[in-house]
């Protein structure tokens, strides 16, 4: 019996061990006028912190494994000193919460996350902070659907929309920042991946330092100084991104500085002071991107090397390209680019032009010293001045050429996805026709 009764006891406790702790998780109420930070004191790991409307006027310190999530109307205001927020602890859940009022120090942030990995930052509104989620030394956090604005000063004065520090793996998905100084800024971080967000109105949209392995997709950058900022960093793939809008006369769409092995595929780089510029490149590929109604559509600075472009467009660049001292093919040896002022002919059928694309044009650099030129851009006597220079190409300088210019714009995987839409709408449109049409058949055969 005494056997039994000892066999039983262990078997209890080695089943309580295999009862996860969220099964003795715990869900309570925070009411107006009470204290969260009470709440989160006296909470269990695993338990579920939920907020009512109200204006809660305290910075917070959790410290431990919660899930703080506020009703509509929960605003905490940090009164304008330090963070608001500050996590510490790993697995912790913020939702639905107004973060507002915090210190203007130059790490004060809405939310502070510092040595804390797996957290979820979900649909909260950061205002009025100096950087709204900063993480330090943290691994593998989630950053979504949060919407993030500094202050109402000059961008010199604000912080960051989302700033990272050394850490990594953290994925940052439909973000909407606006009015800070970089939207998010990377530093010494790596393997993030960033999709569907929304960066406008700041400095720089993206700012890459000392950073790699990053993943930007289908985001949308406009309005800012300069879309992405890319120094010293490595291994940085753009796909499907809309970079439009950057027209500040230091403004550029994509800047490339000192960087290795960046992808920049499918985007759509638009309506910018400077649409691409690669100074010091390596190993960059630039594929079907469309880039166009910029000031100037490429730029080269500095020695650039081994760099790939093939199937872009590019389209009403006021100037096509702007090119440094040192000579450079762009095409990969198969395909080129479409340059809409090329001007020869496809004998053979193939959709490549028989004589090379030559990159910048006389025309082009004169514009950089006598601006108003712009007003001859696509003008008769430029054109033929163009044409003239391909005959005599001694009137350039470095050797800057696509040797298997496109005739044709490429179509865009943007463009085949609505036209893939577009096909679809009528024949579901028709499928519901026909239903309706077999519905009043039969309906029409009961009534007799």
């Amino acid at each position: 019996m005494w056997r039994l009764k000892k066999l039983f006891t262990i078997n209890f406790f080695l089943l309580l061990l295999l009862i996860p702790i969220s099964a003795f998780a715990e869900e309570f109420k925070v009411e107006d006028g009470e204290s969260i930070q009470r709440a989160v004191q006296d909470a269990e790991s695993g338990d579920t912190i939920l907020v009512s409307p109200g204006v809660y006027k305290e910075s917070l310190l959790i410290n431990k494994e919660v899930s703080l999530k506020g009703e509509e109307g929960t605003i905490i205001d940090g009164g304008g000193k330090g963070n608001v927020i500050t996590i510490t602890a790993s697995n912790v859940v913020l939702e639905g919460l107004t973060i507002q009022n915090s210190g203007t120090g130059q790490e004060d942030s809405g939310i502070y996350i510092k040595k804390a990995h797996h957290n979820v930052i979900n649909n909260n509104t950061l205002k009025n902070v100096h950087n709204g989620i900063y993480i330090a030394n943290s691994n593998e956090n989630k950053l979504l659907g949060n919407s993030i604005a500094s202050n109402e000063s000059h961008f010199s004065e604000r912080g960051n929309g989302i700033h990272m520090f050394k850490g990594g793996g953290h994925l940052l998905k439909e973000n909407e920042i606006a009015k800070v100084q970089d939207g998010i800024y990377f530093d010494f971080t790596k393997g993030i991946k960033l999709q569907g967000n929304h960066i406008s109105e700041s400095r720089y949209g993206m700012h890459f330092m000392f950073s790699e392995g990053i993943l930007a997709e289908r985001n949308h950058v406009e309005k800012n100084v300069t879309g992405l900022m890319v120094m010293d960093s490595a291994r940085i793939d753009f796909i499907e991104n809309k970079v439009t809008d950057h027209f500040h006369f230091r403004g550029y769409g994509i800047l490339i500085y000192e960087t290795k092995d960046v992808l920049v595929e499918g985007n759509e780089i638009l309506r910018n002071s400077t649409g691409l510029s690669l100074e010091y490149g390596v190993d960059t590929l630039i594929n079907r991107n469309q880039i166009a109604a910029n000031q100037v559509g490429l730029e080269f600075m500095g020695k650039n090397e081994n760099n790939t472009f093939s199937e872009n467009n590019f389209i009403g660049n006021v100037v096509q390209s702007k090119i440094s001292g040192e000579d450079m093919r762009l095409d990969d040896g198969v395909k080129g680019n479409y340059w809409d002022d090329y001007s020869s002919f496809d004998l053979s059928g193939d959709g490549v032009g028989e004589e090379a694309y030559k990159a910048g044009s006389l025309y082009d650099r004169l514009l950089g010293k006598q601006p108003y030129w712009q007003f001859f851009f696509e003008s008769p006597s430029i054109k033929l001045w163009t044409k003239a220079e391909a005959l005599f190409p001694s009137f350039g300088s470095a050797d800057v050429y696509d040797s298997r210019p496109l005739i044709e714009p490429v179509t865009m995987l943007q463009e085949t996805e609505q036209n893939s839409i577009d096909r679809r709408i009528p024949g579901i449109i028709g499928i519901l026709f026909i239903l309706f049409s077999i519905l009043v058949i039969v309906k029409g055969r009961k009534l007799r």
